[in-house]
């Protein structure tokens, strides 16, 4: 039974996540401006790299933080619902990070005793790519991954910028820098993620690499990191080509 709930639980942050990510803003932001639909021009798809090659960097940006924004959005709704609300015995469903961490006792009354959080990232980004609203054709991704990298961990987004410029200096490529990031990124996931199940990192660094000490970034994270790069990778097909 608590298999199975924990099971609905991570569907409904997968469900909460798509729907949000599946809110547009460059394609209303086209037709009223400038009369036209981003997925007709250029690479044919509504992302906010798209849309400044159409439109100028003002809209790119404009189209990049809309998208960051509902990324970001979906993540802490569901950990603030998971967390504050009470469900039952008047504490929500999830412990706290720390607490999660040492496991045992600690969390033995929850129902939920992992960071299901992060299933709304993988949600969003499908919302971004097949958003329901706009007949399931959206963009590649690139945005919301940027988003969940530079709002959650200030150490992942070091790791970030330092491979995307690089990459970016020395190929000139948008999309081959956003890959090479994203790898990087998912393979120091892991590498994090090792370190915690480990035990090797004291209980007051759990949190080093966040930004607040409320998102766990264990296994669950850097699982969540690799089915995002894969799918950037995947959606990014035709420029590798």
């Amino acid at each position: 039974m608590n298999i199975l709930f924990n099971i609905l639980i991570a569907l409904g942050c997968v469900i909460s996540g798509y729907l949000l990510g599946s809110a547009n803003i460059s394609i209303p932001l086209g037709k009223l401006i400038f009369k036209q639909d981003p997925r007709d021009y250029g690479s044919h798809n509504c992302g906010a790299t798209n849309c400044g090659r159409l439109w100028g960097k003002k809209y790119f940006f404009i189209v990049f933080f809309f998208d960051v924004f509902k990324t970001i959005a979906s993540l802490y709704i569901c950990w603030a619902v998971l967390t504050f609300i009470p469900f039952q015995n008047g504490h929500g469903l999830m412990p706290e990070v720390y607490a999660m961490h040492r496991g045992g006792t600690e969390v033995a009354d929850y129902l939920v005793k992992w960071p299901v959080y992060w299933c709304a990232c993988v949600g969003a980004v499908l919302g971004n790519i097949f958003p329901l609203f706009i007949k399931f054709k959206g963009g590649k991704a690139a945005s919301t991954y940027l988003g969940i990298t530079i709002t959650t961990s200030w150490g992942f987004l070091v790791i970030g910028i330092i491979t995307y410029f690089t990459t970016l200096f020395k190929s000139r490529y948008v999309s081959l820098s956003s890959i090479i990031c994203g790898v990087c990124n998912a393979l120091v996931s892991w590498v994090w993620a090792i370190l915690l199940l480990t035990k090797v990192i004291p209980d007051n660094l759990v949190c080093m690499l966040n930004w607040a000490p409320i998102l766990y970034c264990n296994y669950v994270y850097a699982i969540m990191m690799t089915i995002l790069v894969a799918i950037m990778v995947y959606r990014h097909h035709e420029n590798i080509g």
